[in-house]
């Protein structure tokens, strides 16, 4: 093995460590949005607030969603699936 072949696969590993750790951060962020969504269409559900702050807080779920959507389109395109 070459001493640039050596570096090649280095280099390859480094990367690959480094795609690695990004899936994971946007897993992660992505099962707090989840987690976030939940507890606020709970809240939601149960009525008690003001209208106002359930007006506010379906804003809040609705930035959630979207969120949750480009976190998760981005893992398909990558070949990462989240698992439900």
């Amino acid at each position: 093995m070459t001493d640039q072949t050596k570096h090649d696969i280095g280099s390859l590993q480094t990367e690959n460590k480094a795609k690695r750790h990004e899936l994971e951060k946007l897993q992660n962020e992505m099962d707090d949005a989840m987690e976030s969504l939940s507890i606020i269409d709970n809240a939601i559900q149960c009525g008690f607030m003001k209208d106002k702050h359930s007006l506010i807080m379906q804003e809040w779920a609705k930035e959630y969603r979207d969120d949750i959507t480009r976190i998760q389109t981005h893992l398909d395109v990558t070949g990462e699936k989240h698992d439900e």
